[in-house]
């Protein structure tokens, strides 16, 4: 087995642990509600450990992956990831705030090691094979959030711990680690070293030059646009089925079909867009996807039945859960080489939009009402479709520069 396809196969599999302890929580929400005697509503803010612990370790990867080799930080995140991992089947007993800390850490170490990840990928694919593989990560995304629910519900249907599904989860460490063992590494940094050890020279950039150097207009166009995405996205999967049984008296078991119609039909979307980037430039596909976007959310507001509204639901996921990957591909051929820091500030401006959706939606829909957070989504959905055609005019007038251009050559 070849380098390349072992770093894949890190790159997926880091993914896949992200998604295996997210997509648990509706299923094992009221077995963690019992062992620590609290309502479902009250238990629920520990997966906000989880998913702030991903933030904390995304921001803490954008210095990280500057400073040491991707090697060294993945080998230390996912052994961290699987002590953890074993220690919750000990921690039957524990109160909540034991396991707060507990999530805490899984989630840095999934931030971390999404970034491992997305650095990898970003390092060993060039243009329409680097979209390829993004979109990849997210069919490994959806692979898992089908895998571990269903594997939650069957060991709590067999009265089983629902520690055992998270410590399934932390068993994909063992094979991370072994891939890092094994697998050479591409150099992250610009210098290389005086020895052969993967440590990097002290010559390289350091954090704070990587930083000013990413830091450039098209870049901040496509971060808040990613960033922008996220929050659309989430806000509409979130208020959707209320707005339909709000707005059409619909019962919760079908307004809960939305949800399930985006998610189902998703993965064959990116299935699809993981060939169709390999014929269509991928600038070319990133406007189109959005404007489709643009398109599904306005007629969601228009809709006058619950039918409609779901079939309507089941292509708004085949068609637009690509463009997430395909901005932060495009988004890292702003800058030669791709650095480190580069792609762990898209996946943090994608988890900045994850963690405030939830906010800025729920202080809409109060102070108006649910339609008010399908306008939300569709403004998002604009705001980030204008970034992007800004960020594409800005590369455009440095391409008729004299100056080389750094981007991968690509039209738009």
């Amino acid at each position: 087995m070849s380098s390349q396809i072992r770093l894949t196969l890190i790159a997926f599999l880091s993914y896949m642990i992200m998604s295996g302890l997210l997509t648990q929580a509706g299923v094992i929400l009221n077995a963690i509600a019992a062992q620590l005697d609290m309502s479902a509503a009250r238990t629920v803010s520990i997966f906000s450990w989880l998913t702030g612990g991903a933030l904390i370790g995304t921001l803490l990867s954008m210095y990280l992956y500057t400073r040491f080799s991707v090697r060294r930080l993945l080998i230390t995140t996912y052994s961290v990831l699987l002590l953890l991992g074993l220690a919750l089947p000990f921690l039957t007993g524990a109160g909540y705030s034991t396991l707060a800390v507990v999530f805490l850490g899984l989630g840095v170490c999934c931030g971390c090691g999404l970034s491992g990840g997305a650095v990898i990928i970003s390092r060993i694919y060039r243009a329409q094979r680097r979209a390829s593989a993004f979109i990849a990560t997210d069919c490994a995304f959806s692979a898992a959030g089908f895998i571990f629910p269903t594997l939650a519900g069957w060991l709590l249907v067999r009265e089983l711990d629902w520690t055992l599904s998270y410590l399934a989860v932390a068993s994909l460490a063992i094979i991370i680690l072994i891939l890092a063992a094994t697998s050479a590494f591409p150099d992250t940094h610009h210098a290389t070293s005086t020895d052969r050890s993967d440590e990097p020279a002290h010559e390289r950039e350091t954090a704070l030059m990587q930083f000013k150097r990413i830091l450039t207009p098209r870049v901040v166009c496509f971060a808040i646009g990613v960033c922008l995405y996220l929050i659309a996205q989430t806000t509409f999967l979130t208020w959707a089925p209320n707005y339909l049984m709000a707005y059409f008296d619909a019962k919760p078991e079908m307004a809960g079909q939305v949800v399930g119609n985006y998610w189902g039909f998703s993965i064959f979307g990116l299935l699809t867009s993981v060939v169709l980037v390999n014929f269509i430039p991928t600038r070319t596909m990133l406007l189109v996807v959005s404007g489709i976007a643009i398109t599904c959310t306005t007629a969601f507001l228009l809709i006058e039945s619950v039918e409609t509204f779901l079939t309507l639901g089941l292509a708004f996921g085949l068609l637009t859960t690509c463009i997430y990957k395909i901005a932060i591909s495009v988004g890292t051929q702003q800058i030669a080489d791709s650095p480190p820091m580069l792609v762990t500030l898209m996946l943090f401006s994608g988890s900045i939009g994850s963690t405030l959706a939830p906010v800025v939606s729920g202080l809409v829909v109060e102070s108006s009402d649910e339609k008010g957070a399908l306008m939300l989504a569709l403004a998002g959905f604009v705001a980030m479709f204008v970034l992007f055609i800004a960020a594409m005019f800005l590369e455009r007038l440095a391409k008729r520069q004299t100056l080389p251009d750094p981007t991968q050559p690509e039209s738009v």
